[in-house]
């Protein structure tokens, strides 16, 4: 069973995600990798984590980025059996990762493609964490690349590592989760529904898709 909001932190069974993407487009790009490490309340369960390759016949635009070539894709696996293995994991389990949208997109969009309701997918997202972990220091308007993964860490003293490789930016994710909530821990105890990742109504996002085609239309207009 997943957690619900009133699940202590310190007890909150986590799973740490993250994918490689030959794009950034839900609609029209496909996932090429998933990396997962556990995290069970502030341990890291490094005896968990597990890197999957999709079989693929294109890595895409971004190979520049995640360097998986047609040879690592080759090697790959059909994405249900990945998907069915992703589930398995997340089983009652709150998923983190940075950015957590653009996991949860991608991964709803591939498990509809499949023709396979999406599990539950409540998030916690350490990008906006980081958001709130600079406000609380009284920076309220981040300089750019601040809430970059690799930016938030360097701030909690957290080393370098690899990026874009699934199973490093995973783990990456879960070391920087779990000094976020350290912070913003200090002096209460936090509960789920104090970190987890909240979805605006859905008036709310037509609303705000509506503006920002507005906006675009009235950019284009003044050109």
């Amino acid at each position: 069973m997943t957690p619900d909001d009133r699940t202590p932190v310190a007890d909150l069974p986590l799973l740490a995600v993250d994918l490689e993407t030959t794009g950034l487009s839900f609609a029209h790009d496909s996932i090429l990798s998933v990396g997962v490490v556990p995290v069970d309340g502030g341990r890291i369960d490094l005896g968990g984590a597990r890197r999957w390759l999709v079989a693929h016949d294109e890595p895409g635009d971004a190979v520049t980025v995640h360097g998986l070539t047609h040879d690592d894709l080759e090697g790959g696996r059909p994405l249900p059996e990945v998907l069915a293995d992703l589930r398995e994991a997340l089983a009652g389990r709150v998923m983190v990762a940075h950015h957590a949208p653009f996991e949860t997109g991608f991964l709803r969009t591939a498990w509809r493609r499949i023709d396979e309701e999406p599990p539950p997918l409540t998030a916690v997202c350490t990008l906006r964490l980081q958001r709130r972990v600079l406000a609380r220091a009284g920076v309220h308007e981040p300089p750019r690349g601040a809430l970059r993964l690799w930016q938030a860490r360097a701030r909690f003293g957290l080393p370098a590592v690899r990026a874009h490789d699934a199973l490093g930016d995973a783990l990456a994710s879960a070391e920087l989760y779990l000094a976020q909530v350290a912070e913003l821990g200090e002096g209460r105890s936090l509960v789920l529904g104090d970190v987890r990742l909240r979805t605006p109504p859905r008036w709310r996002r037509r609303l705000r898709r509506w503006w920002w085609r507005l906006r675009r239309r009235l950019s284009a207009g003044s050109r």
